[in-house]
């Protein structure tokens, strides 16, 4: 069986536009079905898109993940280096069209190399993590400002259930099913539907 290659790409909300990432992506020769998306932050790597690529029944040893750049898969150096560790492990090549000296399909066994691939990817990934932080206090110096000047800013808070954390929690983690979690809440489908995508926008905004 050949090794496929695959594509990922992020935008951390619905308001950017993830059409150059998708023509990188093309211009590196993936097909558009081998193209996951996500529309979510970086802070976390708990994002369906990316979860369904590392899912075992479709990446194989061999295969190849291409990103735009480090920035796009994820923003906190901690975890971003697990992840890119348990590629390499898995024998899963990667490639970063902006930082290619971090690429992970160098057939060279160079040890001297692959400690400066190291060092150089502990600094990027420590530069992403900095510059989410950065926006984040720019964000909250801009919502603390317009207040101040007395705009009123984002939607209502939204009306859930005291226990609707706790029940979340363990509807994500499988312990009790949808059904349970709506007639415990009191609410039809539609409803509970609509409370849960509002619920994790939020979450993700944060």
């Amino acid at each position: 069986m050949m090794n496929k290659r695959f594509g990922y790409v992020r935008i951390s909300s619905k308001d950017q536009n993830e059409a150059r990432q998708i023509k990188n992506m093309l211009a590196a020769g993936i097909d558009e079905r081998d193209i996951f998306i996500d529309k979510q932050t970086g802070k976390n790597f708990d994002r369906p898109q990316y979860q369904a690529l590392k899912d075992p029944t479709r990446l194989r040893k061999g295969d190849t993940i291409v990103f735009d750049s480090i920035t796009r898969m994820g923003r906190n150096m901690d975890d971003t280096l697990k992840e890119y560790r348990w590629f390499v492990e898995k024998g899963i090549n990667l490639e970063f069209l902006k930082e290619p000296m971090i690429n992970t399909n160098n057939k060279e066994d160079d040890v001297i190399l692959k400690a400066i691939q190291q060092a150089v990817l502990v600094i990027l990934t420590a530069f992403a993590e900095k510059e989410r932080k950065d926006i984040r206090i720019r964000q909250a110096e801009g919502i603390a400002a317009a207040k101040k000047r007395g705009v009123k800013l984002g939607r209502p808070s939204l009306e859930l259930p005291k226990e609707w954390d706790l029940l979340y929690k363990k509807w994500k983690s499988k312990e009790i099913k949808a059904v349970e979690f709506m007639n415990l809440v009191k609410m039809n489908k539609s409803t509970f539907y609509k409370k849960v995508k509002e619920y994790e926008e939020e979450i993700n905004s944060n």
